[in-house]
């Protein structure tokens, strides 16, 4: 406590103390001094408990005992990689391959490297798997970053490659 508010509370109880002598019934008198008892007493409970709000609230407390070890919990949902050291579906470029050889019934070396040589000179093939391989190749980039299952990605590899609009970047995956 400070100077300045040790004057203030002596100069409120010069005040209320003053009043008192205007009081001329004993009884209302006394009443008065135990309404200013009270009055006081609450106050100063008021104002102790914000001084120590305000030194405890950023201070912690003491660390007690760890307690015992609990039962195991329910187990997760499996394939998300969010907390493991490698995320995303492995041989990606293969899986997508055969996928789209079973949709589009194209070979996987043609889909995978489209040219003419490799799509047995038929240029209706190639222009076909054009598209496809690029389609492929974002995939690919894809499925090496994502955090989904690789059963996840695979469903939604199938629904991708039928429509090839339907996935055009990654926020579809």
């Amino acid at each position: 406590m400070d100077l300045t508010t040790l004057l203030i509370i002596l100069i409120i109880f010069v005040i209320f103390f003053s009043v008192s002598f205007m009081i001329e019934d004993i009884k209302y008198r006394v009443s008065y001094y135990m309404i200013l008892a009270l009055l006081f007493l609450a106050s100063l409970n008021i104002y102790l408990s914000i001084v120590y709000y305000i030194q405890l609230r950023n201070t912690s407390g003491v660390q007690g005992q760890i307690g015992p070890k609990g039962p195991k919990g329910v187990q997760g949902t499996s394939g998300k990689c969010s907390f493991s050291e490698k995320c995303g579906v492995t041989d990606a470029r293969q899986k997508i391959i055969n996928i789209a050889n079973k949709m589009y019934n194209i070979d996987t070396n043609c889909l995978d490297n489209p040219s003419l040589d490799t799509c047995d000179n038929n240029q209706d093939t190639l222009d076909q798997a054009i598209p496809i391989n690029t389609q492929i190749n974002m995939l690919e980039q894809i499925a090496y970053s994502t955090t989904m299952s690789e059963e996840d990605f695979i469903s939604k590899l199938n629904v991708c490659l039928q429509d090839s609009n339907s996935c055009m970047d990654a926020t579809d995956f």
